[in-house]
């Protein structure tokens, strides 16, 4: 079986950021069969690159890469302003000559899209084309991103969902949301992995002497994007109150996103000078580091799929304080962490209290996610994608 795993998202370079699990989930696979990654990219005209850093690495990006043993293609698309749902179509004409050339060698039996809008549409459009089935995975906000999305954005989802072969997605709580564009065919769970090698309980006070953080204060860590609908505000609200009883408590936020320049302002705030601490998008392989630093991981999202950061900061052997959205209550319970109501800073605050002074066993805590490999989430894919062409 041949795959062509379609993944706009995929990273550009090693370093990789968060998207680092695309990687982790196409190596894998192509461990047990032949895969090649196709990542539709803007086209980037010089003077839209000279004038903005974010066109200045699409401009960047190559045409191929390899990860290792996987080969990486990255065609280009024209990114049209307000396409809004239909940037899939755009998507689909950039990528069509690379997936034409793939099934013309032999090389294309299954696309495999990271996602329902917009890759699900482009390998869709593509693979009824090439008369070859197309299988979407359903990763998180463009799940439960629907329900607050356009008709068009639905009606496309809908359409996607239905001239799919297959359908997964990487949490329970998602399935639901899916089945009802689909209802005749329940979509197959297929649980992200977790690199267990990488992300282990590491020495705390090393960490820190490494990232330049105080070596006695109580850290709350926050990794992910910096949106409003990731609950960061609220956090700095939380921090804010949780002050007046640890005053010496830092929060550090690891990721970047549209409320970065807001967040420096809060920064900059009397009640959390001193106590917020923006890190930036760090590489993947640095999040193992910021973990063991923090006493508290915390995820206070208004909607998730089955979160990786989560089940990294367990493997970690670090407490979590999230929301119950999505698959996180099925992580934790009392033992491994604290969940708080949604947009409520006062009891995310409260939450973080707890953790802070509840004693924790990392060896437990990272027992709960202890079968949650790659390996795994590879074998249970390759069922699911020999399915889709066997039933082609």
């Amino acid at each position: 079986m041949h795959v062509v795993f379609l993944a706009s998202a995929f990273p550009h370079d090693a370093a990789g950021g968060v998207d680092m699990v695309h990687v982790r989930r196409a190596t894998e696979l192509a461990r047990r069969t032949a895969l090649v990654a196709v990542v539709p990219t803007p086209w980037a005209p010089p003077p839209l690159a000279a004038l903005h850093a974010r066109w200045r690495r699409y401009r960047a990006t190559p045409r191929t890469a390899r990860f290792d043993d996987l080969t990486v293609l990255y065609p280009r698309y024209l990114q049209v302003p307000g396409a809004g749902p239909w940037a899939g179509a755009a998507m689909a004409a950039g990528a069509w000559p690379a997936l034409r050339r793939l099934r013309a060698d032999g090389r294309c039996d299954v696309v495999f899209a990271q996602a329902v809008l917009p890759d699900g549409l482009a390998a869709t459009l593509c693979g009824r084309r090439l008369g070859v089935p197309v299988a979407c995975l359903g990763r998180g906000t463009d799940v439960h991103g629907l329900a607050h999305a356009s008709r068009a954005a639905r009606r496309l989802a809908a359409w996607t969902v239905r001239h799919a072969a297959a359908v997964g997605v990487v949490a329970h709580e998602l399935g639901p949301m899916l089945a009802r564009l689909q209802p005749r065919r329940p979509p197959t769970v297929l649980q992200n992995g977790i690199d267990l090698e990488r992300f282990a309980p590491g020495d705390r006070a090393a960490a820190r002497r490494r990232l330049g953080l105080p070596w006695r204060a109580p850290i709350v860590l926050y990794v992910g994007r910096l949106d409003a609908a990731k609950g960061v505000l609220v956090l700095c609200d939380a921090v804010a109150r949780l002050a007046a009883s640890q005053p010496d408590v830092v929060c550090a936020l690891a990721g970047a996103g549209p409320l970065e320049p807001v967040l420096q302002a809060r920064a900059a705030d009397p009640a959390l000078r001193g106590r917020l601490r923006l890190a930036g998008e760090i590489p993947h392989a640095d999040v193992p580091t910021w973990m063991a630093a923090a006493d508290v991981v915390v995820l206070p999202s208004a909607a998730e799929g089955c979160p990786n950061v989560v089940r990294e900061a367990l493997a970690c052997g670090r407490p979590v304080v999230a929301t119950p959205v999505g698959d996180v209550p099925r992580l934790l319970s009392a033992d491994a962490g604290r969940l708080v109501r949604t947009g409520d800073a006062g009891a995310l605050a409260e939450g973080i209290a707890v953790a802070l002074r509840t004693p924790w066993e990392p060896a437990r805590l990272r027992a709960r996610v202890a079968d949650m490999t790659w390996a795994r989430n590879a074998e249970a894919t390759h069922r699911f994608l020999a399915a889709a062409v066997e039933q082609a």
